[in-house]
């Protein structure tokens, strides 16, 4: 098998009849050697090979079998002109299925392959693959009993909610960009095939498409006319009026208006209608509460109504809106406030697996909030803690997600504390949190009464606890703790403020008279310090500690604040503590920026305490520093305010201990981080006593690593000013310089690769520098840099000095081997052949007795593929491909 792999290009029809022969064997290397073959082989012989592949369907294609050759063969088929055979074969690939009872759909690939391969296959297929995608993705919402749900995992069609690999949006992402790209041929034909489905995903992906479509330079006159038209009748479809399709639904209809405002004149009925269905079933849910008058009930229908007919106004925004629209939401913005972020997604809310609960979310959310609370009341647990019974902790979880999406589910309801178990009230506090940051309105009076409720109750349990061990909380503690922390969220300093003023001032009492308690301090003084959690995270994770977070919030209004005083006492009080753990020191490197903002004299008097100073610099100290510069972006005045604090840990003979574990650079090479961009912001000269400390005794890895980390982020910026980037430059060569001056310390160049991709600096200025550092130091060749694509490009404008490093890179023995695997398909043809063409004798020999070393050693195709770049046939991109 592994000589027919190696031969297989020189002979594929040979090859291919050999494989036919081994149609029934079930030998892995068999199987894996067919996708390596049929990936590499003209795309005429590798469709011989489709009857093996239906022979394998149901003992399946071999654990050995490496999924990117299965995605190569795939794309080879597509793109040689086997299209219906390489629909065959990705359609075996991606096409979801059904796994039994599990709602876990059953994939052929691994999920992180499949996420990994979708892409080529659907830029492979083009627009003609557009349908299959699709079919794909409606079997994988079936498979996992999506269809027609809500999908919390993405809230928006043109972003993924995080950047973690996932299926599910690996195929909306595909299918979202087939059918923007079959917009510009067969608008009408690829929305009704979007809506045909009957799912609100497919729809959103339409209107997101006609959006794009509509944006898109090829919107001519008469295009536009016909995208106009499938735009207005997405929009006021009633299906349309979800609250699933409200982002997309405001994105296309500023489209729409940007080419013909007067499409929109519809959006006057569509409004008028109201929120359809929602309306009666809230009416219906409030029928039950017994509490409720009809006239009650009708004007709080009508507030939900409002409330509605503003967010989806403010959705559209004023600007597209019909005129006398766009009165109604002035006076719905003067009125309720202006929405700051109407295209902002639905709630996401995290589910949990885990314990069970009597209650589904749906079934709590079509209860009064009085039937709610006396469902919660007088449920109890029968169970004994084992197996999938229902327990008090599962509903607080189901509790906890009905309140984020709607806190209004248990609004009016008084006297909390005294019929809820601490479980319960855990929940609340926690779905009022989130809640909160999502933006919705709360019951501020039950808020503040079952609040003050917890933290004036004792510890102990005023229930009989039930259920096993994790069932139902044993004491007041958890529910303290999130009662705290809501509090430390609800005084945050906001423009313009969320609570009212009288509210305000009553939860600021709350957390500086009622919160603190010695208990909540004795019990995080006793945890251990081993746990794992670094000093921020656990300032996020116990109750003293979030107080403390809570106090430096309201420190954070300023000296005009009427709690003012009382809040910084508070606070003083605290930190005087004797904190190992480091928590609170922490929150003071978190907030550094904002209590210089508030009051800067008060704050920087504080600063050597706080942050240490050429005294010295203790461990708490170490820990406030390395969070603030950790949390902060550099800044000219925190660099100055912190330079005899970084001096002293910079002195120091053991690691600062860093108080946030999950940043990632090292609390030195952070303060060689602002040390550099002090250089290149112009803030300071090689003669700062901070730049000069650490170039001078800090590990030559650890400025290294700070060099390199800055210009990672120059990678990652749009733009780069010319000054910026010259005086940047101009650091690299004083180091470099330093290297070579001292033959020593060459570790301090390894990350010169960030330089060369972050495409920031000229070709002329990086080829030669780059060389140079390889120089210094041989075993950087054997780093694997992800260069080949710039040192190609750079062939272009010095073969002599691109040849030059890419030997170097190349290097010998197994970093030889390690090499090649990217440079030889990024680079090394474009470069030897740009060498062979050059004017030059000598490196004309050099590179054709270099592309005969790299033959010897393996690389067989190498010769063709340089011929191919010197007649022009073969580009940079297709050697990637």
């Amino acid at each position: 098998m592994e000589y027919l792999v190696r031969v297989a290009s020189a002979a594929p029809k040979v090859a291919v009849d050999i494989l036919l022969t081994l149609k029934d064997s079930d030998n892995a290397w068999v199987r894996r050697a067919l996708f390596t073959v049929g990936a590499t082989i003209p795309a005429s012989e590798s469709a011989r090979l489709k009857p093996v592949l239906k022979a394998w369907l149901e003992s399946g294609f071999g654990w050995r079998t490496d999924p990117r050759e299965m995605v190569d063969f795939a794309v080879n088929l597509l793109n040689g002109g086997e299209p219906k055979v390489g629909r065959w074969v990705a359609n075996l690939l991606f096409r979801p299925g059904a796994h039994g009872d599990s709602l876990e759909p059953d994939l052929v690939l691994d999920a992180y392959w499949y996420q990994a391969g979708l892409p080529r296959i659907a830029k492979a297929m083009g627009t003609d693959g557009f349908q299959l995608t699709l079919g794909w993705l409606f079997e994988y919402e079936k498979a996992s009993g999506r269809l027609d749900g809500w999908l919390f995992s993405r809230p928006t069609i043109r972003e993924r909610a995080d950047t973690r690999p996932d299926v599910e949006d690996a195929l909306i992402d595909a299918t979202r960009d087939l059918a923007v790209a079959r917009m510009t041929t067969e608008p009408e034909s690829t929305v009704t095939k979007l809506l045909i489905v009957e799912l609100i995903l497919a729809r959103r992906i339409a209107m997101y498409a006609t959006t794009e479509a509509l944006a898109s330079d090829e919107a001519t006159t008469n295009k536009s006319s016909r995208l106009i038209n499938i735009a207005t009748q997405l929009l006021f479809d009633p299906v349309s009026n979800d609250e699933r399709c409200r982002v997309e639904f405001g994105e296309l209809a500023r489209a729409v208006a940007r080419h013909d405002p007067s499409a929109l004149d519809p959006l006057v009925a569509f409004i008028a209608a109201g929120p359809g269905p929602r309306s009666s079933e809230r009416r219906e849910r409030l029928r039950r509460d017994e509490d409720k008058s009809e006239d009650e009930i009708e004007v709080l229908v009508a507030e939900f109504t409002e409330r509605w007919e503003h967010l989806w106004l403010a959705s559209v925004g004023a600007s597209a809106l019909p005129a006398l629209l766009a009165h109604r939401l002035a006076e719905l913005d003067e009125r309720l406030g202006v929405i700051t972020d109407p295209l902002r997604p639905p709630m996401v809310v995290t589910s949990w697996a885990g314990p069970n609960s009597p209650l589904a979310q749906d079934e709590m959310a079509v209860m009064s909030p009085n039937e709610l609370v006396a469902h919660l009341e007088t449920w109890h647990d029968h169970g004994d803690g084992w197996g999938p019974e229902p327990s008090h902790e599962g509903q607080a979880r189901q509790l906890t997600a009905l309140i984020a999406a709607s806190p209004q589910s248990i609004a009016g309801v008084t006297g909390l504390v005294r019929r809820l178990r601490p479980t319960y009230l855990r929940a609340i506090f926690s779905g009022w949190a989130a809640a909160f940051k999502a933006g919705l309105d709360l019951d501020w009076d039950q808020v503040a009464e079952t609040t003050r409720g917890v933290l004036d109750h004792g510890d102990e349990l005023h229930l009989p606890r039930e259920g096993g061990d994790m069932d139902d909380d044993p004491d007041f503690t958890w529910a303290k703790q999130t009662a705290v922390s809501l509090l430390e969220e609800l005084v945050k300093k906001a423009d313009p403020p969320r609570v009212p003023p009288a509210l305000l001032a009553r939860l600021v009492d709350l957390l500086i008279d009622l919160a603190p308690t010695e208990a909540a301090w004795s019990k995080y003084a006793a945890e251990d310090r081993e746990s794992g959690m670094d000093p921020l995270t656990l300032s996020l994770n116990s109750q003293w500690p979030i107080r403390v977070r809570g106090l430096a919030a309201l420190v954070s209004y300023g000296p005009t604040a009427l709690w003012s005083e009382r809040a910084r006492m508070a606070l003083l009080a605290e930190l005087e503590r004797t904190d190992l753990q480091g928590a609170s020191h922490a929150v003071i490197g978190e907030n550094l920026g904002r209590l210089l903002n508030a009051d800067e004299h008060w704050t920087e008097s504080r600063i050597a305490d706080w942050f240490g100073n050429a005294d010295g610099i203790d461990r708490g100290q170490q820990v406030a520093l390395s969070t603030a510069i950790a949390i902060h972006h550099y800044h000219a005045t925190l660099f100055t305010l912190l330079t005899p604090a970084m001096l002293a840990a910079i002195a120091l003979p053991e690691p600062v201990v860093a108080g946030w574990h999950s940043h990632n650079s090292t609390p030195v090479q952070r303060i060689g981080e602002w040390a550099v961009k002090a250089l290149v912001y112009g803030h300071a000269e090689w003669n700062d006593s901070v730049v000069t400390s650490f170039f001078n005794t800090v590990d030559a890895r650890d400025r290294g690593a700070a060099l390199g980390h800055v210009a990672w982020e120059f990678m990652h910026a749009s733009t780069v000013e010319r000054s910026i980037r010259d005086r940047f430059a101009s650091v690299w060569d004083v180091r470099i310089a330093h290297v070579e001056s001292t033959g020593a310390d060459s570790a301090e160049l390894r990350e010169f690769h960030w330089v060369v991709r972050s495409e920031k600096f000229d070709v002329e200025w990086w080829l030669p520098r780059l060389k140079r550092v390889l120089e210094l130091d041989p075993e950087l060749a054997a780093e694997r840099y992800m260069i080949g694509k710039n040192i190609a490009a750079a062939a272009d404008v010095d073969p002599r000095a691109a040849f030059d490093v890419t030997k170097l890179l190349v290097g010998e023995g197994h970093s030889r081997a390690m090499a090649l695997d990217e440079l030889s398909r990024n680079a090394v043809p474009i470069v030897i052949a740009r060498a062979l063409a050059a004017d030059d004798e000598p490196l004309n020999s050099e590179a054709t007795a270099f592309m005969n070393e790299l033959g010897e050693v393996g690389h067989l195709d190498l010769a063709r593929q340089v011929e191919a770049v010197l007649d022009g046939t073969m580009t940079q991109r297709d050697i990637t491909e």
